[in-house]
């Protein structure tokens, strides 16, 4: 289950409900996004040229994604908890590998770390970080999380220097958080299968699903790693929309449309569905629960 971390008016109540309730279901997980800010002006988005207004619904108000999986670690026993996805350029790679160590620890491993660079330039100014060769950077990034998990004494180089130290906590019990990397670019798509890391598509069409796993999947055997052992993470919106007919978006329509499109992904490759259902809570667990049983 996606969680409403972010909106108008969020409730720390209905992220308990729907954290308890996702475990309490038979759910496997449960994750969180991300997003710094919302800039009244609106803002441009790649490949939009003009500028746009976020939605409030979604970005007025965000609780940190780590904060509350940290929370949530404390009520739960079982579930996985994914962050879809943390801005990480925002934030030095030493800090993000402490805070998300830190929640694997508390939660006794449970930790998935969702990861994207970024891309609003408001949301890099806020936090003082240059906004241009972001993906670049991004390559380095990873690299300095992965490092900073190993044993101690690690260093770093690179735009984020560690001199040998001592740098904790580790993950739980492993040698690295899971990492699913997304994109918006065919580039990102590479990076996530070059690295080794598993991929996390957002999308609503099942056409440029396909298209990017093949890109993922070609790109992973080109850098000698075994596509079917990267995790393929797909992050949906589930609308429950009775009269969804014949072209609807994927995850469009009735828990039982839902079920089919389940399937639909399942034969491209997809093993993991993170779906934030637009319900209240009670009505958002009953249709996971119902969605559950049928796949």
């Amino acid at each position: 289950m996606g969680l409403p971390n972010g909106g108008r008016d969020v409730r720390t109540e209905d992220l308990v409900r729907l954290g308890t309730g996702a475990e309490a279901a038979g759910l496997d997980g449960v994750w969180t996004m991300d997003r710094w800010l919302r800039p009244r002006h609106g803002v441009t988005m790649p490949g939009v040229p003009v500028p746009v207004e976020l939605p409030a619904d979604g970005y007025a108000c965000v609780f940190d994604p780590v904060d509350v999986l940290a929370h949530l670690a404390a009520l739960t026993s079982r579930v996985t908890l994914g962050t879809s996805a943390v801005l990480a350029l925002l934030q030095p790679p030493v800090l993000l590998a402490r805070r998300l160590a830190t929640l694997d620890q508390l939660s006794h491993g449970r930790a998935v770390a969702g990861l994207v660079p970024g891309w609003m330039r408001e949301e890099f100014a806020a936090a003082g970080v240059a906004a241009d060769g972001a993906g670049d950077r991004f390559d380095a990034y990873l690299a300095a999380l992965r490092r900073l998990w190993a044993p101690d004494p690690v260093e770093v180089d690179g735009p984020w220097p560690v001199p040998a130290s001592d740098v904790g906590p580790k993950p739980y019990g492993r040698a690295a958080i899971p990492l699913v990397l997304g994109y918006s670019s065919a580039a990102g798509i590479r990076r996530a299968a070059r690295l080794g890391a598993g991929l996390h598509p957002y999308r609503s069409d099942l056409a440029e699903l396909a298209a990017d796993l093949a890109v993922f999947r070609d790109a992973a055997t080109a850098a000698g790693h075994d596509p079917a052992a990267l995790p393929v993470v797909l992050r949906g919106d589930a609308v429950p929309d009775p009269d969804a007919g014949a072209g609807r978006p994927l995850f469009r329509g009735t828990p039982a449309q839902w079920a089919e499109d389940a399937h639909r992904v399942a034969d491209l490759g997809v093993r993991h569905l993170v779906l934030q259902v637009a319900a209240p809570p009670d009505a958002a667990l009953d249709a996971l629960h119902t969605l559950r049983s049928r796949v």
